[in-house]
């Protein structure tokens, strides 16, 4: 292979002639050594850099091409190309919060830059900013972006039921003024008004064709017990003329707005219909409609022949049976065994309560229990949980005995030792 700056791919035949006083050693090494000298003063002044020019080991050509060369490319700053500038080293320990932490915290065992202003709901955008204490007024409120946002809250009555509230004068000052389950002024949704009269029941104005208001609570008054025919008439218990024993699965109550007619409890059904013609000769309440395949949820209603009639919290049910899925048929339906957390390995093993930032879980049919991301068992003791949040403690920083320098008052900050410049530049880890 010939080269634009070789020297014709062949050693110099003259060599020896201008040297015949030197040894064969000598020769031998300044063979070996002109042929590189003189390819490397002929592309001194070229870019290029040839590949080869030797033709004994094969890189000779006739002359046809030119011979293969790399050229490096440019470096951006004029420099040698191909060398990058060392990074400059941050290895200065940091005693200084980076914005957005801070110190707002005055107890003596609090950390260092423990404050994030960015989501601290009591240390919002600054020390002091609070969005807490509202709740008097039914507006929560979160810490966003280092600002306080307000937002109406959801709360559970007495009986249970759901209140929500809705801010509809517009003013901060009073909050969530309007609870929109119950207001028949803004009755499901701000200044939707009720009829004069008629109350707001979880959100509707009136109650749904078929029952009645009683006392702010919608009921079918042909077979509520507590109020039969009308509001407040309460059957009594037990009639005087009661049967003895009480035919299967029955009871006394309000049939058909009277009060003392025999009754199915819950989760039966006379599918025969002879409580009513027989009274206490009858067979009662015969059928178990949460279980019955042919009475499955109500008489008649009959399951296919490769499903089971069950209850999975959604009432009675024709439902494929557990084993078409690989599950287990537990009392409160099919589980699997391998992952459930209230069925771990067996029905109804629940898998015990987690302690402080813990998860708990079921693997593989084995309940266990495990840190919330960010914290850490570092004492080994379980009662006190996941005592240590690895992300701000100095001691723990990052990872259980990762200490930070704390005679330096070094913080933990992210689950990083703080570390500068040793001019005060930027943060680093350590």
């Amino acid at each position: 292979m010939k080269s634009s700056c070789s020297t014709e791919g062949r050693r110099p035949t003259n060599v020896v002639r201008r040297h015949e006083r030197l040894s064969l050693a000598h020769f031998a090494w300044v063979a070996l050594l002109l042929p590189v000298a003189a390819t490397v003063a002929a592309c001194v002044s070229s870019p290029e850099v040839p590949i080869g020019t030797d033709c004994e080991d094969g890189f000779c050509t006739d002359g046809s091409a030119p011979p293969p060369t790399f050229t490096p490319p440019p470096s951006a700053d004029g420099g040698e190309a191909g060398v990058e500038e060392p990074p400059q080293l941050l290895e200065c320990i940091g005693t200084d919060c980076p914005y957005p932490y801070a110190d707002c915290s005055k107890s003596p065992s609090s950390f260092r830059c423990q404050t994030n202003l960015m989501n601290d709901p009591a240390n919002c955008g600054a020390c002091g900013v609070s969005c807490l204490g509202f709740g008097g007024i039914n507006m929560g409120a979160s810490c966003i972006e280092g600002k306080c946002v307000f937002e109406c809250q959801i709360k559970p009555d007495s009986n249970g039921e759901n209140q929500d509230f809705r801010d509809c004068n517009g003013l901060l000052d009073d909050g969530c003024e309007a609870n929109t389950s119950a207001d028949p002024e803004h009755c499901g949704a701000c200044g939707n008004v009720c009829p004069s009269g008629m109350r707001c029941i979880k959100g509707r104005c009136g109650c749904p064709t078929g029952l009645t208001d009683c006392d702010g609570r919608c009921v079918d008054t042909r077979f509520a017990d507590n109020n039969c025919s009308t509001c407040g008439n309460m059957c009594p218990w037990m009639p005087q003329d009661a049967c003895s024993p009480m035919p299967f699965q029955t009871q006394y109550g309000c049939v058909m707005s009277e009060c003392g007619k025999l009754k199915c409890k819950s989760g039966f059904k006379d599918c025969n219909g002879d409580l009513n013609k027989k009274g206490c000769a009858s067979d009662g309440c015969e059928t178990e409609i949460a279980k019955d395949p042919k009475n499955c949820g109500g008489c008649g209603i009959e399951c296919a022949p490769d499903q089971e009639c069950r209850n999975d919290g959604y009432g009675p049910q024709c439902l494929d049976k557990c084993s078409k899925s690989g599950l287990t048929q537990c009392n409160s339906g099919c589980k699997d065994l391998l992952s459930d957390q209230g069925n771990c390995g067996a029905c109804n093993n629940s898998c015990p309560n987690p302690r402080a930032n813990q998860v708990r879980g079921c693997k593989k049919g084995v309940c266990v229990l495990e840190c919330v991301p960010g914290f850490a068992d570092c004492n080994g003791d379980p009662s006190d949980g996941c005592e240590v949040d690895l992300t701000r403690h100095p001691a723990h920083c990052g990872a259980c005995g990762n200490e930070c320098d704390l005679g330096a008052g070094q913080p933990c900050i992210e689950g990083k030792c703080r570390m500068v410049e040793c001019d005060g530049g930027v943060e680093t880890t350590k």
